[in-house]
């Protein structure tokens, strides 16, 4: 017999209005102490970028699952295609583009301790910081690359969500093979744009350090980030409408496929990454890995390896916990645990004031604050339309035979 909660609808957008709350009190805070002086406004951008960062990489994780489910047409993507949607829609990524204003304020001012570069007695006396700075690492050229990331991502998010809705509205195949063709084009934007972006945002916090994998590294966390929160909130809501019969052992287990394929890459990339830059020896190179090598920031690292590999790999081999909503949500919550943990790593050791890996209180209120704005963005949309497309036959097709 099924519970009075069970019989209620979905409602994944419930928590709209609590997180605009929260994260209007808390970013406006932070900003203002980001603006200070001493060692609290030092730590509040510190927390921030992690923080923003964070939330990024959920936002561009979603923007590049809904690309891709477009792209393929699979039928593991259209009971959460709308999730999708809504996290990487112009409302989250518009969001993320504001948010990042204060940073650009301050890099325009030379006051921002993110990113050294900025600085002239940093550069100085470096050949080839000066030839960074003076060619790609600059204000001007910074901001130009900054409104090209987020305009062209904005564009193609709302033309995706708006064929979508419309094709449900008239049934109009064309809108399904339209989509098709720009999110094929839009994919190999997405890698190409992203390993830029965080070249320019992440990267560049710790400018003699270089990496070509880092872009693909990062793009794989932030994927495997955004199909970890959606397993959850199917998996919890498997018995209410209008997911209710529709997850399926078959079903989860291609989003466990989609997981343990995510898992894999990321494991190569990191291997790949270190074992390269490791055996050049080159201390302009190696500099990233000595930082996150001592202070505790080695064991934090050893944890990655087998929080963010290990355990989820030989979990997501096993058929019967990819055959089980509940087990997989499990090691989905899991992985987003590692990911919060992994953007701390990539972020903070940056920071020559943060030897060790304890969060300070400025981290918890950059994350909340953020977090928040990011929830009710998220409701904003999930809202607006149905949870399930209509207009795909091979949905209508296992309602059916869910019913």
């Amino acid at each position: 017999m099924d519970t009075m909660e069970e019989k209620q609808p979905v409602e994944l957008g419930r928590y709209g209005s609590a997180g605009l709350g929260l994260g209007l009190i808390c970013t406006l805070v932070s900003i203002v102490l980001m603006f200070g002086t001493g060692s609290t406004a030092v730590g509040m951008q510190e927390g921030y970028i992690y923080g923003w960062s964070l939330l990024l990489m959920l936002t561009l994780g979603f923007f590049g699952l809904t690309l891709l489910h477009h792209t393929l047409r699979g039928k593991w993507g259209l009971p959460v295609m709308r999730i999708f949607e809504a996290g990487g829609s112009i409302y989250t990524i518009g969001l993320m583009a504001v948010l990042f204003l204060p940073i650009l304020v301050q890099v325009w001012s030379g006051q921002t301790h993110l990113y050294p570069w900025t600085h002239p007695d940093f550069v100085r006396g470096d050949p080839a910081l000066e030839f960074k700075t003076h060619y790609y690492l600059n204000a001007t050229f910074f901001t130009v690359r900054f409104a090209i990331y987020f305009l062209s991502w904005l564009g193609l998010a709302a033309m995706m969500r708006r064929s979508s809705t419309r094709q449900d509205a008239t049934g109009d195949i064309k809108e399904e093979q339209k989509r098709s063709t720009w999110g094929a084009i839009g994919l190999v934007w997405f890698f190409i744009s992203a390993t830029f972006a965080v070249t320019d945002w992440l990267m560049s916090l710790e400018p003699k350090w270089s990496s070509t994998m880092y872009g693909v590294w990062w793009a794989v966390q932030a994927g495997l980030a955004a199909i970890s929160l959606t397993v959850i909130l199917v998996a919890v809501n498997r018995n209410r409408e209008p997911y209710k019969g529709l997850v399926t052992p078959n079903l989860t287990r291609d989003w466990g496929n989609l997981m343990l394929t995510l898992t894999m890459l990321w494991g190569y990339t990191s291997v790949s990454q270190y074992l390269i830059i490791w055996s050049g020896n080159l201390p302009e190179y190696t500099h990233y890995f000595v930082n996150r090598s001592h202070g505790g920031w080695n064991a934090l690292g050893c944890a990655l390896i087998f929080g963010q590999f290990f355990i989820p790999f030989f979990c997501l081999l096993t058929p019967r916990i990819k055959a089980v909503p509940m087990a997989l949500a499990r090691v989905a919550g899991w992985m987003l645990v590692m990911r919060i943990i992994e953007a701390f790593v990539l972020t903070t050791p940056a920071f020559a004031d943060r030897p060790n890996p304890i969060p300070i209180w400025q981290d918890l209120l950059a994350v909340l604050g953020i977090g928040g704005l990011w929830l009710w963005a998220f409701s904003s949309v999930v809202r607006k339309s149905s949870l399930l497309p209509t207009y795909d036959v091979r949905l209508t097709e296992m309602e059916a035979h869910a019913h």
